[in-house]
């Protein structure tokens, strides 16, 4: 009985305190706590439909690759569209017409508690298979995995869901989307590469767990700007999930503020964490060739590398040229003025 509880404790209190966190960061605004547990529920729910839909996959030829081509095929084919599309139907399907669902950082909110619905359920599985101590890894892993992709997904569904087009809707959609698929995707190849590569989890973890947090802060000011800063307009829970929750209209947020929005201040972030992830992944492939006595060839073992970081690095250093192009006509602006 004890340990039942202690599996349920571990396996609930990390999901939990992500869950608390978000609503903290919604009190000005705060959405119906029957919804947000509904859309949780049903979070938990789809880790169903994606556990079987894994395991149909499972048997293609394509999965048993040895080594990173394997972990890279189960990684972004096999598991990380399956589950981040899994997370974001509750959202979508339950959430996305709701008449509480009235400002930007609402997005966060409901998929935030559909990802921790998810993390939660999966959690519980992999701690009564594997013990106390699977609870406690995936604590500081899998659950914020789960977590900060579905809040940076989130953020784009907000903005969707009061974009002035059809067309910008899916594009915002769809771009939140493959942000999740290309982040979880990486995650479970590293994971499940069997190498050095597991190394590069950790700075990965804590890249996305910055931009976590940076766009937590994104959606807070975005509902400063829309509702302003004063008490929180209705009681939480205080109305039904089907009923409208503003107190007052709201009022649109300005046009200037949206362009104000510190999103290029991300770009030096991403792509110095792009380069230097690819930079330590070099690092560790020379070491690895050079102190590990082995049949494999060098030519491929570089060739490999050359393939899974042409893209990373090519992205750090368009982002980190367009920076310093943004930052020189700023200077040139300040200048002028």
């Amino acid at each position: 009985m004890l340990y039942t509880v202690a599996v349920l404790v571990v396996s609930a209190a990390p999901a939990l305190a992500f869950l608390v966190l978000i609503l903290a960061l919604d009190r000005r605004e705060p959405e119906p706590l029957a919804l947000v547990l509904k859309v949780m529920g049903l979070g938990a729910a789809s880790a169903v439909p994606a556990g079987v839909a894994e395991l149909l996959l499972e048997g293609l030829p394509l999965f048993a690759l040895p080594g990173v081509a394997g972990a890279a095929a189960v990684g972004f084919i096999q598991v990380a569209p399956v589950e981040e599309a899994c997370k974001l139907a509750p959202v979508l399907l339950f959430a996305w017409r709701k008449p509480a669902f009235d400002e930007e950082n609402d997005g966060i909110v409901y998929a935030g508690a559909s990802a921790i619905g998810f993390a939660l359920l999966e959690n519980v599985i992999y701690v009564a298979r594997l013990g106390l101590g699977a609870g406690a890894a995936r604590a500081f892993s899998a659950i914020p995995l789960h977590v900060f992709t579905a809040v940076l997904v989130g953020l784009h569904v907000g903005r969707a869901r009061f974009a002035a087009s059809r067309a910008a809707r899916a594009s915002l959609v769809l771009r939140g989307g493959a942000l999740a698929w290309f982040v979880h995707g990486l995650y479970d190849m590293l994971a499940m590469s069997g190498s050095a590569l597991a190394l590069l989890l950790l700075p990965l973890l804590a890249g996305l767990a910055a931009f976590g947090i940076v766009a937590l802060r994104k959606g807070r000011r975005l509902s400063l700007a829309r509702w302003g800063s004063g008490p929180a307009l209705v009681p939480p829970n205080s109305v039904s999930e089907d009923a409208a929750v503003p107190a007052m209209a709201p009022s649109p947020v300005p046009r200037r503020s949206r362009r104000a929005a510190p999103t290029h201040r991300c770009m030096p972030v991403v792509s110095r964490l792009l380069l230097a992830a690819s930079a330590l992944f070099w690092i560790l492939l020379v070491a690895g060739l050079w102190f590990t006595e082995s049949g494999a060839e060098p030519g491929s073992a570089v060739l490999g590398g050359i393939m899974l970081t042409v893209i990373p690095v090519s992205m750090g250093v368009i982002l980190e040229a367009a920076w310093q192009k943004r930052r020189r006509r700023s200077r040139g602006a300040v200048a002028a003025g």
